[in-house]
């Protein structure tokens, strides 16, 4: 019998569980996903550094930015060929964010974020990429931009690697027109990148540099 009356409670206590997840599952979901966004972007900055992945999003942020005074400077990352015998037939990031400012009518100029390895392949390896630059411009404050979802993993890794240093990382996360931390769970691309992150996160909290066992080459 009291076998029978834990087992009757343990089940209990599961099905007030799954109806209360189930009423507040809107606030729930959404506050788990306000976790991951880091918004600490301010004005005056040295520079607005555009990381790689997902520029379709970033790109235009970054401009934004740009036009409300965050910097004067902007730049994207320079990613390794994901096939290099193809790699003519796709836009690069530094051409697709010239497109992107032509169509919105805007002055702004780019450059690209010389990378040390021949092509960055993680946000450890921008990080590396972009403290080597900044030291050597003397720079103090900079902006980095990727997407919402992608900022507190990106903060982390980027601080970690200006640990020591007297550059200070500010994150600006850039939105897309599929999904947000309010309705991400409707969507594939949403549940895709929301359950990625808590996966990916806890490796970035771990390790100081790219795990030596995952293999980016």
């Amino acid at each position: 019998m009291k076998y029978f009356r834990i087992v009757a409670w343990a089940f209990g206590l599961l099905v007030v569980s799954c109806l209360l997840f189930y009423v507040f599952r809107s606030t729930l979901l959404s506050r788990y996903a306000s976790f991951f966004s880091i918004h600490t972007a301010t004005k005056g900055a040295d520079a607005i550094v555009c990381l790689s992945g997902g520029k379709m999003t970033r790109v235009p942020e970054c401009i934004r930015l740009w036009h409300h005074g965050y910097s004067r400077i902007l730049m994207v990352t320079d990613e390794k060929p994901r096939n290099s015998e193809f790699q003519e037939l796709e836009m690069s990031n530094l051409r697709f964010a010239q497109e992107v400012t032509l169509k919105m009518k805007l002055k702004a100029s780019w450059q690209v974020l010389p990378s040390t390895t021949g092509g960055a392949t993680s946000t450890f390896d921008e990080a590396e990429d972009l403290l080597a630059f900044a030291k050597q411009r003397g720079w103090e404050r900079v902006i980095i931009v990727t997407d919402e979802f992608h900022t507190r993993r990106a903060n982390l890794a980027f601080r970690k690697v200006f640990k020591g240093s007297s550059i200070v990382i500010e994150v600006a996360g850039a939105p897309n027109e599929i999904f947000n931390e309010y309705n991400w769970w409707k969507t594939d691309q949403g549940i895709l990148c929301y359950f990625s992150e808590l996966i990916k996160l806890p490796v970035y909290w771990l390790w100081d540099h790219e795990p030596k066992w995952v293999e980016n080459s």
